[in-house]
């Protein structure tokens, strides 16, 4: 190797070490915004349907303030992603559909990442007319460390009147929906696969 190669190889290397220290890795998550959120899901999901890595868009229900002073408009989107689907085939005793949640979509191009699994799920509340069991919502959730997002106003998430009620922060589990449990941010269904429908609430942990 003559000495204008080896001159070329060392300033490469430079470059390259130059880069990997200006350039910090993304985060996991965002320390601003922790605690629970609600939304509402943007599309109907079902596990039959869905496979590994697709996304799962939702809609916030109430207006987040994070701790550092962004606001989060009501109706942002909030994207997960399958992180298992299966439907119920002979022999199984379960179909299952595991969501993780990845980011908030905010004006002007910059997502908020986070780290975030479900904590509860309930039926659409326009659309909900059986018993419902687990508490309603009241004037305001509370996302943890100066967030907030308004919820428990009675409506759908489309502001249609509804009899089911809302999720609050500290609903946990499956609630009003029947052949459904939830366990560590996967549902699980004795039916023939999991499906929720439009409009479905969720309430999601950010930790």
């Amino acid at each position: 190797m003559n000495r204008l190669s080896i001159v070329l190889t060392f300033s490469l290397l430079a470059i390259a070490v130059s880069r990997g220290q200006s350039e910090p890795a993304t985060p996991s998550g965002n320390k601003s915004l922790h605690g629970a959120i609600s939304v509402s899901l943007a599309k109907s999901i079902d596990s039959k349907k869905l496979k590994e890595g697709d996304e799962i868009p939702t809609k916030t229900l109430g207006t987040l303030r994070t701790s550092d002073g962004v606001t989060i408009p009501n109706g942002s989107m909030v994207v997960g992603h399958v992180t298992q689907a299966t439907a119920r085939s002979k022999g199984d005793l379960t179909a299952s559909l595991g969501i993780a949640f990845d980011k908030i979509l905010v004006a002007g191009g910059k997502d908020i990442p986070i780290k975030g699994t479900l904590q509860a799920v309930g039926p659409n509340p326009s659309e909900s007319s059986g018993p419902q069991t687990g508490a309603a919502g009241g004037n305001n959730l509370n996302a943890g460390n100066g967030s907030t997002a308004a919820a428990g106003t009675g409506l759908g998430p489309q502001g249609q009147p509804g009899s089911g009620k809302m999720l609050d922060p500290h609903s946990t589990g499956v609630v009003g929906i029947k052949n459904l449990q939830l366990d560590s941010s996967v549902l699980t269904s004795t039916g023939k696969e999991v499906k929720l429908d439009s409009g479905s609430q969720m309430v999601i942990k950010i930790e």
